[in-house]
C-alpha cells in the first residue's frame, strides 16, 4: 500500500517536472525566435535607411546639377525657373518614392545681418527686422533679443534685451553664443521663446554668412514690406502679387528701389548696404524625403553655388536628418 502510493507520488512529481520542462523549451524557443525575427527586422531597417541615404544623397547631387545648369543661362533666381520645379521619381518599380524641391533662403531674413561685418549692431537691419516682427504678429522686442544672443558684449542693447545674466538665471542656466547663428532653430534658446511663436516665424528667417544679400524675386510679401515704413505695397493686393510672382521674378530690383523710395528708413538701409538687395541666390536648400515601404528619411541640405557661368560649383555646407 505505502509502496503503490510512493510510485504515484513519484509519478506525479515526473509529469509535473515534464511538464515545466516543455514550458521551459517552449519559453526559450519563443525567445530566441523573437530574438531572431527583430535581428533581422533591425538588419532590414538599418538596410533600408543605408538605402535611403544614398538615395536622399542621389536626390542632393540632382539639386546641386540643377543649380549648375541654372547659372549657365540666367543671372536671375526666381521660383519660376527649372530649379524650383519638384521632382518625384520613384523607387524599385513602385515600393517607394523620392519627392523633393529646392529652396532659395535667400528670399528670407537673414538673422546675421542683425550685425554690421566688423560685429556691430546693423541698426538698418534691425528695423526691418521689428517691422517683420510686427507683421508677423509677434513682439518687436525679438530683434534686440536676437542682437543680444549674436554681438560678442554682455552689455543689453535695450532694457527688453537679455544677455549672460538673464540665461545664467534660468532653469538650466546657461550663456547666449555670442557668435553668429549657424542655424535659425537657435531662437529657440533666446529667453522667452515659444515652438508657436518660432514656428510662425521660421519660414521668414535664416541663418547665412553675414552680408548676404536679399532676392527680391523670391522674398514673401512680408519680407519685402519690412523694408520701409510703409509696408502695404505688397501685402494689401496678395492676389496681384502672386499672380506677378507666377511670371517670374517680381518684383524686379528697380521696382523696388522706385516704389520704396523717399522711405527714410529704406533710404537709409542702401544708402549704409548698397548691395543689400538682389535678384539672384547663392543658398538653397533641398528638401528630400525618401520614402522605401514604410521607412521615411527626411534629409534638408543647405547648397551654396560659387564661382562664375563658365565655372560654376556647388557644394554642401550643412546637412540634417528629420528636422530643419
Amino acid at each position: 500500500m505505502k509502496h503503490g502510493y510512493i510510485a504515484r507520488r513519484e509519478r506525479g512529481v515526473a509529469l509535473i517536472m515534464a511538464i515545466l520542462i516543455v514550458a521551459l523549451a517552449t519559453i526559450l524557443a519563443v525567445n530566441v525566435a523573437t530574438e531572431g525575427y527583430m535581428d533581422q527586422r533591425r538588419t532590414y531597417t538599418v538596410q533600408i535607411l543605408d538605402q535611403a541615404y544614398e538615395l536622399g544623397l542621389g536626390a542632393e547631387a540632382l539639386a546641386a546639377d540643377a543649380l549648375v545648369e541654372d547659372a549657365k543661362g540666367s543671372t536671375i533666381d526666381s521660383n519660376k525657373e527649372n530649379w524650383a520645379t519638384p521632382i518625384a521619381l520613384p523607387v524599385d518599380d513602385g515600393i517607394g518614392d523620392i519627392k523633393g524641391n529646392l529652396e532659395d533662403l535667400q528670399g528670407r531674413f537673414n538673422l546675421n545681418n542683425l550685425l554690421n561685418v566688423d560685429g556691430s549692431k546693423n541698426v538698418s537691419t534691425v528695423k526691418q527686422f521689428e517691422r517683420l516682427l510686427e507683421i508677423l504678429g509677434l513682439d518687436r522686442r525679438w530683434a534686440n533679443i536676437t542682437v543680444d544672443w549674436i554681438d560678442a558684449n554682455n552689455v543689453a542693447e535695450t532694457p527688453d534685451g537679455a544677455e549672460d545674466s538673464v540665461y545664467a538665471g534660468q532653469s538650466p542656466p546657461y550663456l547666449t553664443a555670442n557668435m553668429a547663428i549657424t542655424r535659425a532653430s537657435e531662437l529657440l534658446s533666446e529667453v522667452g521663446m515659444t515652438k508657436a511663436m518660432f514656428d510662425k516665424l521660421e519660414p521668414f528667417v535664416v541663418a547665412l554668412p553675414n552680408g548676404t544679400p536679399l532676392n527680391v524675386c523670391t522674398a514673401p510679401h512680408e519680407v519685402l514690406d519690412s523694408l520701409a515704413t510703409t509696408r502695404s505695397q505688397f501685402g494689401n493686393n496678395l492676389s496681384t502679387f502672386a499672380s506677378n510672382r507666377a511670371g517670374g521674378c517680381f518684383p524686379r530690383l528697380t521696382e523696388i528701389k522706385n516704389d520704396f523710395k523717399g522711405d527714410p528708413d529704406f533710404d537709409k538701409l542702401l544708402i549704409d548696404h548698397p548691395d543689400y538687395l538682389a535678384e539672384s541666390s547663392s543658398y538653397f536648400r533641398a528638401n528630400i524625403m525618401v520614402t522605401i515601404g514604410t521607412t521615411e528619411l527626411a534629409m534638408y541640405s543647405v547648397l551654396n553655388r560659387f564661382g562664375n557661368a563658365a565655372n560654376t560649383k556647388v557644394r554642401v555646407i550643412q546637412r540634417s536628418f528629420g528636422t530643419t
